[in-house]
């Protein structure tokens, strides 16, 4: 699989949340799970059947549900049991610490799903989508994460399309020294070509869906500008649903950004209210708090610009998705969801503090959205596509030189080698331990 080291201890660990429940899970895993277990337990575990049974260590005793699983036929690759006891966080804590007493080691942040990736039960994409799968706060999150961990085929085509052409340049690279330089067989250059630009092709999409892969994953992220008292803190509230942010008549009572929450149409919203645009300050402190909004404005997906009667110069070709709404428009009628119907000119009238055209806002950000998304949604799989990308566009010009095959070659592997990375098959520790960080301990 790659350069690290696979460990076979025991582990062990709650993998449910703290607290009171009906039913907890402790997971155990490592070569030789069950015969520790088998000294606690009542009766003999059973693989692949949940049954009831015992434990027992020294005057404590829990009846309990437990189950075994035997490697490779299991979650981890290796063997695994799981309990079942009572949700009371005393129990638990008995039961663990009577392994951990025995031979067994509190596991670390998702060193379960490290296992089984380490093991080949899934590759790092799936890893990354099962981590996204947990941390899902809407519906679209989940179906996403849950698209990428089961699917994911057209990079698996590349995959199989860069061994293809590998081969083929193999072939020729063995047989050219035999031949002519003029016999070298043009049809397997050919085929190499086209691999490579159907596979060039595939990661092109790819990267065009980047953008709307991320913005689905972490959220569209919103900035709310303007000058100072503008309204933007009081159209926060309005949007996320709830006092995030402190509203009072005195000007720049906002000097640090604040963020908040809210779904739209099965799409979660990130707002955040900057400090207001006072060109003529000579306060440091809310100099800074500028600086602050102009940078989030910046790494945000859309900006709103939040105006009343004061006129505000901002360069709107800067940010790629712009918004100006006229706040404090109260009176006005609530128009629902048609923000044409809202708008004043450019701007969209609302009234954040009589939550007047709020949702005509919201559905104009939703349909500011992007509407494409492929398989990738971080840095680490974009940067792994455009190395591969990188290496094929080269391919493209050196596979018609007949005297650079070897290079072709060598770019094919370099290619090769960059889809590699993106499953994992390749990544070095700091990799895989940065993936695995954002696990909870227990999965």
């Amino acid at each position: 699989m790659n350069a690290i080291n696979k460990t076979n201890d025991i582990i062990t660990a709650l993998a449910t949340p703290n607290g009171k429940s009906a039913v907890a899970i402790i997971r155990i895993s490592g070569k030789g799970c069950a015969e520790l277990l088998s000294g606690f337990l009542e009766k003999p575990l059973k693989v692949g059947r949940l049954c009831v049974n015992t434990f027992k260590s020294g005057d404590f005793t829990e009846s309990l549900m437990a189950v075994a699983f035997k490697a490779p036929k299991s979650y981890t690759g290796e063997d695994i049991v799981e309990l079942f006891p009572h949700g009371n966080p005393v129990i638990c804590d008995i039961i663990i610490k009577t392994l951990l007493n025995s031979g067994a080691r509190l596991a670390e942040r998702g060193e379960f799903t490290k296992r089984a990736f380490l093991n080949g039960k899934l590759n790092l994409m799936q890893c990354e989508a099962l981590a996204d799968i947990i941390d899902a706060q809407t519906a679209e999150q989940l179906d996403y994460g849950n698209k990428r961990y089961f699917g994911g085929k057209s990079l698996q085509q590349v995959q199989q399309l860069l061994k293809t052409a590998l081969s083929s340049i193999e072939a020729v690279l063995h047989y050219s020294d035999e031949m002519e330089q003029n016999e070298v067989d043009g049809a397997e250059i050919g085929a190499v070509l086209a691999a490579a630009e159907s596979a060039a092709g595939m990661l092109q999409k790819e990267i065009e869906g980047f953008a709307g892969g991320k913005i689905i994953n972490e959220g569209f992220k919103v900035a709310l500008i303007g000058a100072p008292n503008a309204g933007k803190s009081t159209l926060l509230n309005a949007l996320v649903g709830s006092d995030r942010a402190i509203v009072t008549p005195i000007a720049g009572t906002t000097r640090d950004t604040i963020d908040g929450d809210y779904v739209y149409n099965g799409r979660k919203f990130t707002v955040t209210d900057t400090a207001g645009l006072n060109e003529n300050t000579d306060d440091q402190v809310e100099k800074i708090g500028i600086e602050r909004a102009l940078a989030a404005a910046q790494s945000a997906d859309a900006v709103v610009l939040v105006t009343d009667d004061r006129q505000i110069n901002v360069d709107k070709s800067a940010f790629s998705r712009f918004v100006t709404v006229k706040n404090k428009c109260d009176g006005q009628k609530e128009v629902g969801k048609d923000y044409n119907a809202a708008c004043d000119g450019e701007s969209i009238r609302i009234s954040a503090r009589q939550n007047i055209n709020i949702t005509a806002l919201k559905q104009k950000l939703f349909d500011l959205c992007p509407k494409d998304f492929g398989s990738i949604c971080n840095h680490r799989q974009y940067d792994c596509i455009v190395r591969c990308l990188d290496s094929l566009n080269a391919v493209k010009t050196e596979a018609k030189k007949a005297e650079g095959l070897e290079i072709v070659a060598a770019l094919l592997y370099e290619a090769y080698s960059a889809i590699s990375d993106l499953y994992g098959e390749q990544a070095d520790e700091s990799i895989i331990s940065t993936v695995f960080e954002r696990f909870c301990v227990g999965k």
